[in-house]
């Protein structure tokens, strides 16, 4: 009965990394390596199928975020371990700083890139990782409930190079019963216990009871995941077809023209957008169902319209197209300009000032703001915003910072704000905010104009 259990386990490995040809022609391999269960069993299975033909590294990652004398035993665990199967091992100690990840995602992502890293310093071709079946499970229902889409549920890779999880279709108590068949010893991480993260609560206590209703939802949901990955990677492809069609990369951007877009299916143009995304980002983590359709619902907006996404970037509706740009702020400026006719281009904005004598106030469009020249004090300047800076309202001064906070402008906006000043005070934060001073009055005689356009 034993000997059943290493063949079946063994058995299910190998036809795994054949079936995906995870390991072919590799010679070195990295084995992401925590002392818990799944990695142990990576250890143990791959050594035994690839003993004499693959060169082993286990390399375990230290966050630094558990108690230290968990820490110390599971890293003793991985020195016995390298020993006991005659395989290198490398640990690395992390920092783990505050993101908006949380402590858990940067964690994860910081991992990611050591191992990385380290993979590219030894010249190793392949970092094989321990997720199971659970984990394709667990991760399927939290995709499904962050809204990630087909993409998210189409849940964890067996391959996406360079990593590889050759224990993928294996259950994580199929794991348990191999390794007290084995008598191999394992660290046990007791946040995993933890119900106030939402895995934890999925695994111990949501899951359990949808296997109540369906005992093989495992290889239920495997089955519907391979499906959907069929369907999806078909639809990957029409969706690359039409991006060649509606998109077009310039530097920092990428123009979708929505009028070729619409002609496509809604699944077709929501992926037309992620690959936008990815064009300018390489990945979409931290991007949600709800972004997307963020992005396409700037088809209908007005002309300018503009929204901030994560990773730093934006979306702004622009005649026909819908641009999705990396936020790159303007560099700090400070231009001297010209009352009676000048024209500029600053960062985002394109800037026109003209000196008139006559001007209908009526006809004034929202681009626009004129002034009583007698009551500026020259030199003008259009400069960026400087730290403390106020405009005059007709109850007092007010900070910029105020301003920015009350009218709900985001982040980007805020950054590349730029200032018409005098020698007094800002007369304008140009597009946003004008001064109650130099109001046009009955017996003014000359007056500037100001027109602006941004040129995103």
């Amino acid at each position: 009965m034993q000997g059943d259990i290493k063949a079946k386990i063994l058995d299910t490995v190998n036809t795994t990394i054949q079936e995906y040809d995870m390991l072919k022609n590799i010679k070195k391999v990295i084995i992401a390596f925590s002392s818990g269960p799944d990695s142990v069993c990576l250890l143990d299975t791959l050594t035994t199928l690839y003993k004499d033909k693959i060169d082993f590294t286990i390399v375990y990652v230290n966050h630094g975020i558990r108690p230290s004398e968990n820490l110390k035993k599971e890293e003793e665990l991985t020195k016995k371990y390298a020993v006991k199967y005659g395989v290198r091992y490398r640990i690395i100690n992390l920092k783990i700083p505050k993101t908006k990840l949380g402590i858990e995602g940067t964690a994860r992502k910081l991992r990611y890139r050591v191992l990385f890293n380290y993979m590219r310093r030894a010249h190793v071709q392949v970092i094989v990782l321990g997720h199971n079946l659970d984990d394709v499970v667990e991760t399927f229902f939290m995709n499904l409930i962050r809204g990630s889409g087909a993409r998210g549920l189409r849940s964890i890779p067996a391959k996406r190079l360079p990593y590889v999880r050759p224990l993928i279709a294996l259950k994580k108590s199929e794991i348990i019963e191999y390794l007290r068949n084995e008598s191999l010893i394992y660290s046990k991480d007791e946040t995993n216990e933890l119900l106030d993260y939402r895995r934890n609560l999925l695994r111990h206590k949501i899951i359990p009871q949808i296997l109540e209703i369906n005992p093989d939802l495992h290889h239920t949901l495997r089955r519907a995941i391979t499906i959907l990955k069929q369907d999806d990677d078909f639809l990957e492809e029409q969706a690359d077809k039409a991006y060649e069609r509606v998109a077009e990369r310039k530097s920092n951007q990428v123009l979708l023209d929505t009028t070729k877009l619409l002609k496509y299916n809604p699944s077709i143009q929501s992926r037309v957008v992620m690959k936008a995304i990815r064009t300018l980002r390489g990945v979409l983590d931290g991007f949600e169902s709800k972004h997307i359709a963020q992005i396409l619902g700037l088809k209908d907006k007005e002309n300018g319209k503009k929204i901030s996404l994560p990773k730093k970037l934006y979306a702004q509706k622009e005649y026909n197209n819908v641009i999705v740009g990396i936020f790159k702020p303007a560099n700090r400026i400070n231009i001297m300009v010209n009352k009676d006719n000048d024209f500029l281009v600053i960062g985002n904005y394109v800037i026109k000032l003209k000196s008139v004598t006559k001007f209908d106030l009526k006809m004034r469009e929202q681009n626009c703001e004129v002034f009583d020249i007698a009551d500026i004090e020259l030199p003008l300047v259009i400069r960026s915003k400087k730290d403390g800076d106020f405009i005059e309202t007709k109850v007092g001064r007010k900070k910029i910072n105020k301003i920015f906070q009350e009218r709900k402008l985001p982040v980007h906006r805020r950054k590349e704000a730029i200032m018409l000043c005098d020698k007094k005070s800002i007369l304008w934060i140009i597009g946003i905010a004008r001064s109650s001073r130099a109001f046009i009055k009955k017996n003014t005689k000359e007056m500037m104009v100001v027109n602006f356009a941004r040129s995103n």
